[in-house]
């Protein structure tokens, strides 16, 4: 009794119920549609806003040696602010896509626009590779991000006030 099976009637695949799924209607289908767009479109606003902010938290690595470091590496601090605020603006300003029914996204068609926009990339690239050079070969010995961030700790006065003494 223990190896009773129960048989299945045989089906051809175009009766069978199992991978069939149930037909939506005209009003049906549009709100699923509409309720993915509004998903992606929260989605879409939400990476924008991270992607805006991370550009804009990591300028607070520059500022510090705007201050207290040589000219070289005051310029290379204003220009790589200047490069992260570019990536912000990009991020914020330009469109991924075209709008919905597959037209180009308006702008304001302001000379001195047109031309920030067709020049922000590429700028904004090159200085990117321009610092990119500068932090790999020529920081020389002041390894200069290097000092802004990891500081060594000196634990010579906190072993003078170890105890001599262990135990009770």
């Amino acid at each position: 009794m223990a190896a009773v099976r129960l048989r299945k009637a045989f089906r051809y695949p175009e009766d069978s119920d199992e991978n069939e799924r149930p037909e939506l209607d005209e009003e049906e289908q549009e709100r699923v549609i509409e309720q993915l767009q509004r998903q992606n479109d929260v989605r879409n606003a939400q990476y924008n806003l991270i992607f805006t902010a991370i550009p804009l938290l990591s300028i607070t690595a520059f500022i510090s040696p705007l201050w207290n470091a040589s000219t070289l590496d005051r310029l290379c601090s204003f220009l790589g602010i200047l490069s992260l605020l570019g990536t912000a603006y990009i991020m914020r300003q330009f469109p991924l896509h075209p709008d919905r029914k597959g037209k180009k996204p308006l702008f304001v068609d302001d000379e001195h626009l047109v031309l920030v926009r067709n020049s922000l990339i590429p700028v904004n690239s090159g200085l990117c590779a321009l610092l990119g050079l500068y932090f790999f070969f020529g920081a020389g010995s002041t390894h200069w991000p290097a000092v802004e961030v990891m500081r060594e700790v000196d634990l010579s006065a906190l072993k003078d006030l170890q105890y001599d003494h262990k135990g009770a």
